[in-house]
């Protein structure tokens, strides 16, 4: 579940080859979006409507890569890595059943440094925290399976889809 300034969204995400392959589903208004990472760019795409919208990938993983977490990879932090985020070890709890630790950081959003908090469990994401000028957004893992099989579909965009690429003019021209 995510909170974006008190608008809940409810997203799944799958993760295969150990994170080198990520899908997320989210439900926003009764309409799906499956979102995924090929060939470097993030493809968002409409299975109902049989349409994919392409643009820049947001980092490892794409849009809402580690669930908020910054594409840091928690598993091996080094010296600078810590150094830069100003990354910090607050601790451990259960997040989804399951032993995170709890970090606290600094990113960059617009141009300012915002606090953010993490829970990781394995290296992923379970919870996420960050406060900022338009207010608190975060996301919470309600539950994680491990070792299960995921239908390569996801991961791909299917057969007879329309893809377009995203107008990036009106955000900047990335």
């Amino acid at each position: 579940e995510m909170d974006m300034m008190g608008q809940t969204i409810v997203q799944e995400t799958d993760f295969d080859d150990y994170g080198a392959k990520q899908a997320t589903v989210m439900d926003m208004r009764g309409q799906k979006v499956r979102t995924i990472v090929v060939d470097g760019k993030t493809v968002m795409i409409s299975d109902e409507e049989k349409t994919a919208t392409t643009m820049p990938s947001m980092g490892p993983g794409g849009a809402g890569a580690g669930m908020g977490g910054n594409n840091i990879n928690f598993l091996s932090l080094d010296e600078k890595t810590i150094k830069k985020n100003r990354i910090e070890e607050a601790g451990e709890e259960v997040i989804a059943g399951k032993t995170c630790k709890k970090y606290k950081y600094k990113v960059m959003m617009m141009g300012q440094a915002v606090n953010a908090t993490a829970w990781v469990y394995k290296g992923i994401t379970l919870k996420s925290s960050m406060n900022t000028d338009f207010g608190e957004m975060g996301q919470t893992a309600t539950k994680i399976e491990e070792d299960i099989t995921i239908e390569p579909s996801m991961f791909t965009i299917p057969e007879g889809v329309k893809v377009q690429d995203m107008d990036m003019s009106m955000m900047g021209g990335f």
